[in-house]
């Protein structure tokens, strides 16, 4: 709902720019800043077992670290408008479990404790370029003719996340009678966060600015950047548990129930908190309730055939209060969106698969889905992208029709009753493999052609649902064709997306809400070859 002369056509025709392609399937793109995706993991991992009394006694000590160097063009054009999106990060992650388990006639158990730290280090730096004056400032105000005003205009930011996490949990499964057993479990956690951030920005001359400028062209760099300084803290406490009761019908045909009680843990606003008509950060805004999620479900799980066939079936709900969601707030009285608590969500379906070997020369697979996914209450949601961009609406007043060019615009939404993002109503996969004994290489093996297929609905990919990122469903093949022993070795070529199927992963709505919508297209068909062996 930006007026026309703020969109991204004619703010692209004013800088004499077209990008090589609108077609994203061409492939092409004319990206002007850096691009990295550098990133170094490593670990150790120590487990030790102790054959204790009846039972066993694990302990298990890990550690893991990344360095993640990532670069990004996040204008996704050719124009200098973002030079620089840098954002390296750091961590270290420290977990320690342990637990005794216990093998009985009747009953077994488990009991055991666990604890988690982990901290990220992350040191962020924005840069905007020649070109974001005139995409970036309304065109009515003359600075929007003066490339200097954000030429070189830079936020760095520095910030580091804290997580401790300790348990305590326990589950037993109690076999009551040779068909029925029952299988309760509970899971005490505590949660501890902590949170830094610190965004200072600078004029392409080097100069900081504090945020209290008043002067025309500061409050438009400021309107870009803001300096900003928040240290959330939050702890909590959480009891989980769940029961699951399972009967054997037959030999080889069990139905189950359960219902299980998990939560997610806490969240802070790590990337700067919101503000508000002032430009103050609000406080409160900087922790989030932790999740609260009631998950039942019902199935089948059934073997046929001399166990040459396997058919499950389920059927599930899981209801998700304080869903955490990325929100605008009318009572803050901001449009920046940010983590925060949605009321509730709802995903409910039904699962099945079945497989089948009738001999050792051959097996095939398949499994569908259907999922009712969406937003049971969300009624302060961030707007799609047609119902965003024009002047905010009034107390009172009403919004101008999806997609009307310089409209008055919804400070938020009520989206509650829409769908989930990333989440397709029907889904299926499906594949067999096929081998013959052979020897080849001088060695004794089978040689065999497996194919793997997938098929989905159409989904979207941002939280409020808009046909400007509604996904078209799509099909995808993979075949392989290779030689095997039961040595280890395994040498084959495989084909993925086969047909060559264009998709999306997903799709972006374009900064600074210009009606651009950049696109993360699938794999083309790719080919290759693999050779493997065991030890």
């Amino acid at each position: 709902q930006r007026p026309l002369n703020r969109q991204f056509a004619a703010l692209a025709a004013a800088q004499n720019y077209a990008p090589p392609s609108t077609n994203p399937f061409d492939r092409l793109s004319d990206l002007d800043a850096g691009l990295n995706a550098g990133n170094t993991i490593g670990g150790l991992a120590l487990r030790i077992n102790w054959d204790v009394g009846p039972g066993t006694f694990t302990s298990i000590t890990a550690w893991r670290t990344w360095d993640w160097q990532p670069e990004n063009d996040r204008d996704f054009t050719g124009l200098p408008i973002v030079t620089r999106s840098q954002n390296p990060s750091q961590q270290d992650q420290y977990t320690q479990e342990f637990r005794y388990a216990y093998d009985g006639d009747a009953i077994d158990f488990v009991l055991g404790a666990f604890a988690f730290d982990q901290r990220i280090d992350t040191q962020g730096t924005t840069q905007n370029g020649a070109a974001a004056s005139a995409w970036t400032i309304n065109p009515s105000n003359p600075l929007s003719n003066d490339p200097t005003v954000l030429d070189g205009l830079t936020a760095r930011n520095l910030q580091f996340l804290e997580s401790t996490s300790l348990a305590l949990f326990g589950q037993v499964s109690w076999q009551l009678t040779d068909a029925l057993t029952i299988q309760p479990g509970v899971r005490l956690n505590y949660d501890e966060k902590e949170g830094f951030f610190e965004r200072r920005v600078f004029t392409g001359d080097g100069t900081e600015l504090l945020g209290t400028e008043t002067d025309a062209r500061s409050r438009a760099q400021l309107g870009v950047f803001r300096p900003q300084l928040s240290a959330p803290k939050d702890t909590d406490w959480n009891l989980t548990y769940d029961l699951t009761l399972s009967y054997e019908l037959a030999p080889d045909v069990r139905a189950y129930g359960t219902y299980a009680r998990s939560f997610k843990t806490i969240g802070i606003n790590q990337n700067g908190l919101p503000t508000d008509a002032n430009g103050v950060p609000i406080e409160e805004a900087g922790s989030i309730l932790p999740e609260k999620v009631d998950h039942f479900e019902l199935g089948l799980k059934t073997q046929f055939w001399g166990r040459r066939a396997t058919l499950n079936l389920a059927a599930f709900r899981t209801d998700i209060s304080d869903f955490q969601a990325t929100v605008t707030n009318g009572q803050f009285g901001v449009l920046r969106g940010f983590l925060a608590n949605a009321d509730k969500v709802r995903s409910q379906g039904l699962e099945a698969d079945f497989t089948i070997r009738p001999s050792e020369r051959f097996n095939a697979y398949i499994s569908a889905a259907y999922t009712d996914a969406k937003y049971v209450r969300f009624v302060d949601a961030p707007c799609p992208i047609e119902l965003r961009g024009g002047t905010t609406a009034a107390p009172g007043q009403t919004p101008s029709a999806p997609g009307t060019p310089g409209g008055i615009s919804p400070a938020n939404c009520d989206i509650s009753g829409q769908r989930l993002p990333g989440v397709s109503k029907v889904a299926f996969s499906f594949g067999a493999e096929g081998n013959v004994p052979v020897r080849l290489l001088d060695r004794d093996g089978e040689v065999y052609l497996g194919y793997d297929g997938s098929t989905r609905s159409d989904f979207f990919s941002n939280a409020s649902p808009s046909e400007a990122t509604r996904i078209e469903g799509y099909h995808l093949s993979n075949f392989r064709f290779g030689f095997r022993t039961d040595s280890g070795l395994n040498i084959f070529g495989w084909v993925r997306n086969a047909f060559d199927k264009n998709f999306f992963q997903q799709l972006f709505v374009g900064p600074g809400q210009t009606g651009l919508i950049a696109g993360l297209p699938g794999d083309p068909r790719t080919w290759g070859g693999t050779i493997s062996t065991r030890f």
